[in-house]
């Protein structure tokens, strides 16, 4: 199932200080019914599960997200252009270098309880984009990976209502890396290439050990 992006701008060129504070205003300029942590968690669900968009249907897909029928240029201009250029961004953080790959959420000056709240909605995205994109992958995971998918799904589950103070970030930034790898094992193992059996015994083909 191969959507493949066209016509995009450098992510470079995307005028933002912090993506999710950008994206975030996105959402409130146009009374968005959704948060925007959860869909950035389903594009990269769906990358994990190797399924890319267009840019039409990458802009459908935000517009279903708010719940609006269109974007508002008037109040942003070349918001169609800049959610592109995000989207290409996002592809290349997980795609090329995975080490800078993070979670799209609220930075430290939000409080704990809504980046636990954002980390919960991000998590069910994902699991959201993976299902839709690679349902048939899902079912033949193995246990360690099947381990993974259960823990993700407990974590969505959170109860957000957690105390301030040293404690609870602690939690927070371990539960943070935590997902995070999770879904770059997720990622290596849906998108490793298949080895042919012609190439199996070719003596330039690497061997895992």
């Amino acid at each position: 199932m191969g959507f493949y992006m066209t016509d995009t701008l450098p992510p470079e060129e995307l005028p933002i200080d912090s993506d999710f504070d950008w994206l975030a205003n996105v959402y409130t300029r146009h009374g968005a019914i959704n948060h925007p942590s959860e869909l950035h968690g389903l594009i990269i669900g769906e990358m994990t599960g190797s399924l890319k968009r267009t840019p039409g249907d990458w802009i459908e897909l935000v517009l279903e997200h708010m719940g609006v029928d269109s974007l508002n240029s008037d109040q942003q201009a070349h918001v169609a252009e800049d959610l592109i250029a995000f989207y290409h961004k996002v592809n290349e953080a997980i795609e090329k270098d995975s080490s800078s790959f993070n979670l799209l959420l609220p930075d430290d000056d939000y409080a704990l309880t809504e980046r636990v709240e954002s980390l919960t909605l991000w998590v069910r995205g994902f699991l959201e984009g993976v299902s839709i994109a690679a349902s048939e992958k899902l079912s033949k995971l193995d246990s360690e990976l099947e381990e993974i998918i259960r823990d993700l799904v407990e974590i969505c589950n959170l109860d957000v209502r957690v105390e301030a103070g040293e404690a609870g970030e602690r939690e927070f930034v371990e539960i943070y890396e935590y997902v995070r790898v999770c879904v770059l094992n997720l990622y290596a193992e849906f998108n490793t290439p298949e080895i042919s059996g012609d190439t199996k015994n070719s003596p330039d083909t690497p061997t895992l050990h």
